[in-house]
C-alpha cells in the first residue's frame, strides 16, 4: 500500500512538472510571436516627388502624399501614389495606387491597393499589387488583372509590362470579352448570317 502512495505522489509531481513546462513554453512562443513594435521612421515627408533615371534617361517619376524613410531598413514607405513609367521606345504608362515602398539598394518599387494603370491609347489595367523591377525595367503582377478599353475587357492571372519595348503580356487563365470592337466586322459576315 505504501508503494502505491509513493507511485501516485510521483505521478502527480511528474504531471505537474510537465504541465508547468508546457505553460512556460507556450508563453515564450507568444512573446516571440507577438507583432513587432512599429519602428519610427527616420524621416517623414509630405507631397514628395521622386525621379528615377538610368544612364541619363528618365525611367520613372513618382509622387506620393506621404513618404516615411527608414534608413536602417533601406526602404521608403509611400502613401497615395501617382507614378509615370517611361517606355524606352516612346510613350509612358501612368499609374495610381494606395500604398507601396521603394527599396533603396535595388531601386525596385512595390505597390499595393487599388492600382490603376492608364495607357495613352485609352486602356486601363486594374490590379491589387504589382512590382517594378528597375534592373529589368519591367512591371509585374501575379494577382488578378483586369484590362478595359475600346470595347474590350480582358481578365487574367498575372501580367508583365516590358518598359523597353512597351509590350504587355498576360499570365494564365485569360478571358476576353469583345463588344464594341466587333461592330466593324458586321459587313464581313455572310448574308445568310446577317
Amino acid at each position: 500500500m505504501r508503494w502505491l502512495r509513493i507511485f501516485l505522489i510521483s505521478l502527480i509531481c511528474v504531471v505537474a512538472a510537465v504541465t508547468l513546462f508546457a505553460i512556460q513554453r507556450s508563453r515564450r512562443g507568444e512573446e516571440q510571436g507577438s507583432p513587432p513594435v512599429e519602428v519610427e521612421a527616420d524621416l517623414t515627408s509630405k507631397n514628395i516627388h521622386l525621379v528615377g533615371d538610368k544612364s541619363g534617361l528618365k525611367g520613372w517619376e513618382l509622387e506620393a502624399k506621404e513618404a516615411r524613410h527608414f534608413l536602417g531598413g533601406k526602404t521608403t514607405v509611400l502613401e497615395g501614389i501617382e507614378a509615370v513609367f517611361y517606355i524606352e521606345k516612346g510613350g509612358a504608362v501612368r499609374l495610381t495606387g494606395d500604398s507601396g515602398k521603394i527599396l533603396h539598394e535595388t531601386r525596385d518599387i512595390e505597390l499595393q491597393g487599388n492600382i490603376v494603370i492608364s495607357s495613352a491609347d485609352g486602356y486601363q489595367v486594374m490590379t491589387d499589387s504589382l512590382q517594378y523591377d528597375d534592373g529589368e525595367r519591367k512591371i509585374r503582377s501575379s494577382q488578378r488583372v483586369d484590362i478595359a478599353g475600346k470595347g474590350m475587357e480582358i481578365t487574367g492571372m498575372g501580367m508583365s509590362i516590358d518598359l523597353v519595348t512597351g509590350k504587355l503580356t498576360m499570365g494564365g487563365r485569360v478571358e476576353t470579352v469583345l463588344s464594341e470592337s466587333l461592330r466593324g466586322w458586321q459587313g464581313m459576315l455572310p448574308r445568310w448570317r446577317q
